[in-house]
């Protein structure tokens, strides 16, 4: 499987498309809705399946176009309110306000497939109560939960948890070994 990395928005959140045959699952899809769009028509490919690592505006806000193209919208069952509510998805720090989008299933911690191919679910609460990452192959889609070298997402936004978060950080430094890890920004 091919992985594509857009990067988007004044906040530079990376979004990823992951491309099989002509498919694809789209990786946390940020604010720039045409950029995502024309990748995925540029390169005929159809979003299946979106999976996101937290409810954060910077990364959910594409997700309910790509659902209006035929896209599954999956997220962890405690992120899932954000979808649906700017206040508690922080739209408001940047005045960016994304469309309600009800998720069309939960990422819940274990293996599990998406659209033939095997993922690992792994629940990172810190950055956000629901932050997950997704390990897919050697590939680690952190989110916001851990950029690289140490350097991780902030804590400070109404259900962020810095003590949460070191313990997150302990599992995912076991998983990132040897991995290549595609954060949400940077």
């Amino acid at each position: 499987m091919k992985i594509h990395k857009i990067t988007n928005g004044p906040l530079m959140q990376n979004c990823y498309v992951l491309e099989k045959n002509k498919q694809a699952i789209v990786i946390d899809p940020g604010i720039e809705t045409n950029k995502i769009i024309e990748f995925l028509e540029k390169n005929k490919l159809q979003a299946k399946s979106v999976l996101l690592t937290h409810g954060h505006f910077d990364h959910i806000f594409s997700a309910k176009a790509l659902k209006e193209k035929g896209a599954k919208i999956y997220i962890s069952e405690v992120d899932a309110p954000k979808l649906l509510d700017n206040e508690i998805n922080c739209g408001f720090l940047c005045d960016i306000y994304s469309e309600p989008c009800l998720p069309d299933g939960f990422l819940t911690e274990g293996k599990c497939e998406i659209e033939g191919e095997e993922f690992e679910i792994v629940n990172t609460p810190g950055h956000t109560s629901g932050s997950i990452i997704i390990v897919y192959k050697d590939n680690v889609f952190t989110g916001d939960t851990y950029f690289s070298k140490g350097i991780y997402g902030r804590t400070d936004l109404l259900d962020g948890n810095q003590e949460e978060l070191v313990k997150s950080l302990k599992k995912v430094e076991k998983i990132v070994k040897n991995k290549k890890v595609f954060a949400g920004h940077e």
